[in-house]
């Protein structure tokens, strides 16, 4: 009876062992897979790009102040809004309004977002010139 149990034990042993393997490797790829993720946040991450690319990121946020602006004054021309108001009801007056609000707003988004980005090419530039 011994010699038939004796086969039982082994393929016992082996499950046991192929299981250990299982969680060592699932362990792993888990260890794998959060460096991964970590090491591509840190890549990706809008500070690293621009630390990596400063004339591009500057460049970059200058042309989008160029197009956000020239796109907002369009919208805002003068004559379009006298025009509106003259030929148009009161409920269209308003919506004009609402358009020269949203405009305005526009105007310091982006008066904002120019100075931050200003202040960080100033703070990169004394670092790099330190």
């Amino acid at each position: 009876m011994t010699t038939q149990n004796e086969p039982l034990a082994n393929i016992q042993a082996r499950i046991e062992e192929l299981h250990h393997t299982i969680t060592e490797r699932e362990e792993q790829i888990k260890m794998r897979a959060q460096k991964l993720a970590a090491d591509l946040k840190d890549e990706i991450s809008p500070e690293n790009m621009i630390r990596q690319h400063p004339k591009k990121a500057a460049g970059a946020a200058f042309l989008a102040g160029l197009l956000l602006t020239r796109a907002l004054i369009c919208h805002r021309s003068p004559s379009i809004v006298i025009e509106h108001t003259q030929h148009s009801a009161p409920s269209q007056h308003l919506s004009t309004q609402g358009k020269t609000a949203l405009s305005t707003i526009g105007f310091e988004i982006l008066r904002s977002v120019k100075d931050i980005g200003f202040t960080f090419l100033q703070r990169y530039l004394e670092k790099k010139v330190r």
